[in-house]
C-alpha cells in the first residue's frame, strides 16, 4: 500500500492520475478541494458519503484524510502529539495539494485543521481558502466537554452516549467497545497536546455549532478572534454528530459555503 492510499483512502487514484498528468489541467479547469480531518476515534471514513458521484459537484474535491493508526494507516503508530500529527501530514500534503483549498475539521479534527494551517502560514506555503470548522471550542478556550484522556472508560461511555455517533453495534459489542475506546483514549491525549500560544491566522473562518452541542453557538464565536481575516457561524440542529445525523441537510449547506468561496476567486 503506497502513501496516498494509507492518507487518502478515496482518492488515491484521482489524485495519482492528477500527479501523472499535471500538465493538462489549466486553472479554469482547477477544482477546489476540501481536506477533511475526523472526529476522535473516528477515521476518513466519517467523510465517505460527501466523496460519492451524487454528492459531489464536479468543482469540488472532498479529501478525506486517514490519520495514522485508523483505517488503511492502521499499522502506523499514533501520533504522540499534534505538532507529530501536522507534520507527519505536511511531509505529503505538498505532493497532493492544489491551489484553491479548504481545511476542514470536526471536533479533534477541528484542531488539527486549524493547526494544519497555522503551520503552513508559518512556513509560507500556499494558504487554503478558508478553514471551517465544526464543534470545537476555539484553540484558545478552555474545552466545555468534560471528557478527557484521564476520564474512566465508564465516564467515556456515559459520554460518548450522551453524544451521540457510536453505533449501538460498538456499544453493545464488548471487545469493539474496548477498541474504541482505546483509539477514542489516544485521540483525546492528542488533542489536549494543542497548546495556544497565540496563533492567529490571515483567512478567513467559518464555524458549525449545534443546538444541542456543548460547543454551543456562544463557545465557538470565539473562533473569530484567532483569525485577522473574515468570521462567520453557522448554528444547526442537532447533537456532537450533526454532522452525520442530519445527513443532506448538513451537506447542502457545506456545499453552498464551498461554492461561494469557489465563486468568489473567479
Amino acid at each position: 500500500m503506497n502513501i496516498l492510499q494509507r492518507w487518502f483512502p478515496f482518492n488515491h487514484r484521482k489524485i495519482q492520475e492528477e500527479q501523472e498528468n499535471i500538465n493538462s489541467f489549466s486553472p479554469s479547469e482547477e477544482r477546489i478541494q476540501i481536506f477533511c480531518f475526523p472526529s476522535a476515534g473516528s477515521s476518513a471514513s466519517l467523510y465517505r458519503t460527501w466523496c460519492s458521484t451524487n454528492n459531489n459537484m464536479s468543482d469540488i474535491d472532498f479529501i478525506p484524510v486517514e490519520i495514522p493508526g485508523r483505517g488503511n494507516h492502521i499499522t502506523s503508530p499514533a501520533a504522540a502529539s499534534i505538532d507529530e500529527l501536522v507534520e507527519a501530514f505536511l511531509s505529503v500534503f505538498p505532493k497532493v495539494v492544489r491551489s484553491p483549498y479548504i481545511i476542514y475539521g470536526h471536533s479533534f479534527g477541528a484542531a488539527v485543521a486549524f493547526q494544519v494551517a497555522y503551520t503552513l502560514q508559518e512556513r509560507g506555503f500556499q494558504l487554503p481558502e478558508k478553514l471551517i470548522v465544526a464543534g470545537r471550542h476555539a484553540p484558545h478556550m478552555k474545552d466545555p466537554n468534560p471528557m478527557s484522556s484521564a476520564s474512566t472508560d465508564a465516564e467515556i461511555i456515559e459520554e460518548i452516549k450522551k453524544m451521540g455517533g457510536t453505533p449501538d453495534v460498538i456499544l453493545n459489542h464488548p471487545e469493539m467497545l474496548q477498541f474504541t475506546l482505546s483509539q477514542l483514549r489516544g485521540d483525546l491525549r492528542t488533542h489536549e497536546s494543542l497548546q495556544y500560544t497565540g496563533q492567529k491566522l490571515q483567512i478567513p473562518i467559518e464555524a458549525h455549532c449545534a443546538t444541542q452541542d456543548d460547543a454551543t453557538k456562544e463557545i465557538m464565536e470565539y473562533w473569530k478572534e484567532v483569525t485577522t481575516d473574515e468570521f462567520h457561524i453557522k448554528e444547526f440542529e442537532g447533537h456532537h454528530f450533526f454532522i452525520q445525523a442530519l445527513g443532506d441537510t448538513y451537506l447542502n449547506s457545506l456545499l453552498d459555503t464551498i461554492t461561494k468561496t469557489r465563486k468568489s476567486l473567479s
